[in-house]
């Protein structure tokens, strides 16, 4: 009986061995799109509601999708907005930045590669090229608008790859805003997450996965919000295994850059949010190297600015990008 009990648990002890090895080696398997190097503008187009949509290509040919909101009167500073996952910019940002450039905000947001309009969509990129793109991204905005303040936003994934990016010095805003950041990975993500990852990627890289009938989140309260999402051909919310570990990968070197973060960065989370922990994003927020505030929205959930009650929010964004926070 002891034999047998001693192989089930070398048994066991060689699946999770086996499980974890293929969960540390999952970032390898990452699909990797080339570097976003040298983009320049080559389309430009005005719209009948005032927006200014651009195309952006590199020099290895891909290419990014950036739409901006010109503000109203003279610009007061910018915003560059990142986008979560499965969503792009305008699809989140759209309706805020109306609100912001009546305040005299001058607001980019662009779709990440893999997402939105890009003709990648669908593609994992890498979790380290999505953070190069940022860089790129924002060397050509800081370039178009010299001395002129500007704040960073990153929503959901987009908070985790604009933290990555202002803790390796990737990119040096005037100030940050992270809005439900998806910052628990290291030490707060476990290691069942990191073996079913690594797995799933091994085994079935680009199935994608709904949690139908496994778990049910609610990302607003705001339902005709989620019913434009559902109805949106260019969301896709069912990521695929080979996603999964990359999001792991990308948490993970956001988490492990938070001690270098040093520009002045706010921290916005839902107390209903029932997509990113608390407990996870208060410690990762605790260990920033500069001035940082954590405020939580009572009544916020995970999709803040799309919230029923998201134009306190909203508000929050601009005071804060425009230097008038008090820090209550």
């Amino acid at each position: 009986m002891v034999r047998n009990r001693n192989a089930a648990q070398i048994a066991r002890g060689l699946v999770v061995a086996s499980a974890l090895i293929l969960s540390a080696c999952a970032s390898e398997r990452e699909f990797r799109a080339v570097p976003f190097d040298a983009p320049r503008i080559v389309s430009e187009e005005s719209t009948d509601d005032r927006r200014i949509e651009r195309i952006l290509r590199a020099e290895g040919g891909d290419t990014i999708a950036l739409t901006r909101w010109p503000a109203q009167g003279e610009a007061r500073g910018i915003v560059l907005a990142v986008h979560g996952f499965g969503d792009y910019g305008p699809s989140t940002y759209a309706g805020a930045a109306e609100e912001w450039r009546a305040k005299g905000l001058d607001v980019y947001a662009y779709d990440q590669r893999g997402f939105g309009r890009n003709p990648s969509r669908g593609v994992w990129p890498g979790a380290g090229r999505l953070i190069e793109d940022l860089e790129q991204v924002f060397a050509v905005i800081h370039a178009d608008n010299p001395g002129t303040p500007i704040t960073v936003i990153g929503h959901s994934m987009g908070g985790a790859v604009v933290a990555a990016a202002l803790g390796e010095g990737r990119i040096v805003p005037d100030r940050a805003i992270l809005l439900a950041p998806a910052l628990w990975g290291g030490p707060h993500l476990g290691v069942g997450y990191r073996a079913l990852a690594g797995v799933a990627t091994a085994l079935f890289p680009d199935r994608r996965w709904s949690g139908k009938g496994v778990v049910r989140i609610q990302a607003t309260d705001n339902i005709d919000a989620l019913r434009a999402l559902g109805r949106d051909p260019l969301y896709h919310g069912k990521p695929s295994s080979r996603e999964f570990s990359g999001l792991v990968a990308l948490m993970d070197r956001a988490v492990g850059a938070a001690p270098l973060i040093k520009t002045p960065t706010l921290v916005l989370y839902g107390a209903k949010d029932e997509v990113v922990p608390e407990a996870p994003l208060r410690e990762t927020t605790a260990l920033f190297a500069g001035v940082k505030e954590f405020r939580r929205i009572e009544t916020g959930w995970h999709l803040l600015l799309r919230d029923l009650e998201g134009r306190r929010v909203r508000d929050a964004v601009a005071a804060y990008a425009l230097d008038e926070h008090t820090g209550r």
